[in-house]
């Protein structure tokens, strides 16, 4: 009697076929100024809270410090991600005030591998975090104000796409450069821009420079659901960028 019962429900279930929706997944880029607002305020819970309130899957961290003197020997976005409730993944820059000052990644889950790749600037070491999880790889950067230095790490992003696999890539930072600029035109031979376009990003009080993007790696198809730069004005002194992406199927 009760395998009839099972077998009745298991015909059934194969009428109806299930359908497995795709995921949409919510990335943001935020370039933190150290949780220093532009009131002068040090207030990370005010930076978590911005964060939070997105609930994004992953988000590239841009001038953070590690326990230097300046920040009270705090490793700031550890501090950052627990208050959001995230992972925290470091990447140094350069020597600091005691610590050490670089850029970092938040995700809701703890990335499978991490690889850190120091990048050129004159006026200081720029670097970048490359974090695989199960159906992305997630870069962030924070490019150099120097053109020819921002073009050279151009060129090393483009020499690793192929070491990465198959895999989505998602790059994100503030790229210090401007939409027309051969900075962004050089990053658009590999990846689509999914953020805004024609919204600025910098200064956050009144922006005027749209320098902070998100773009994904060509040759995977994706819906923009939604792409926005959030209207905060004092936590930092630049604007958060979230985009919402949906895999087409």
């Amino acid at each position: 009697m009760k395998n009839f019962i099972l077998s009745g429900i298991l015909t059934i279930i194969a009428c109806f076929p299930v359908t497995i929706s795709a995921q949409a997944v919510k990335i943001m880029t935020y370039n933190v100024h150290n949780g220093i607002g532009l009131d002068k305020n040090r207030d990370h819970a005010r930076i978590a809270d911005v964060i939070s309130s997105e609930k994004p899957d992953f988000v590239g961290i841009q001038e953070v410090d590690s326990m230097t003197n300046r920040s009270g020997n705090m490793f700031v976005l550890g501090d950052i991600a627990q208050k959001a409730g995230m992972e925290p993944t470091f990447a140094p820059a350069i020597p600091w005030d005691g610590g050490i000052y670089g850029i970092g990644l938040l995700s809701k889950t703890k990335p499978n591998k991490v690889k850190r790749i120091t990048l050129p600037g004159r006026e200081e070491k720029r670097t970048m975090v490359i974090a695989e999880f199960d159906k992305y790889i997630i870069i962030n950067t924070h490019l150099s104000l120097t053109p020819e230095d921002a073009l050279e790490s151009v060129k090393i992003i483009h020499e690793i796409l192929p070491s990465l696999g198959s895999k989505p890539v998602i790059l994100m930072g503030d790229l210090n450069s401007l939409p027309d600029s051969p900075v962004i035109k050089a990053l658009q031979n590999d990846f689509t821009i999914v953020s805004p376009d024609n919204t600025p990003t910098f200064p956050a009080n009144n922006p005027t420079e749209r320098i902070d993007y998100i773009m994904i790696s060509k040759g995977h198809n994706f819906n923009v659901t939604r792409a926005e730069v959030i209207d905060d004005r004092i936590a930092s002194d630049h604007r958060p960028v979230i985009v919402e992406i949906l895999p087409n199927k």
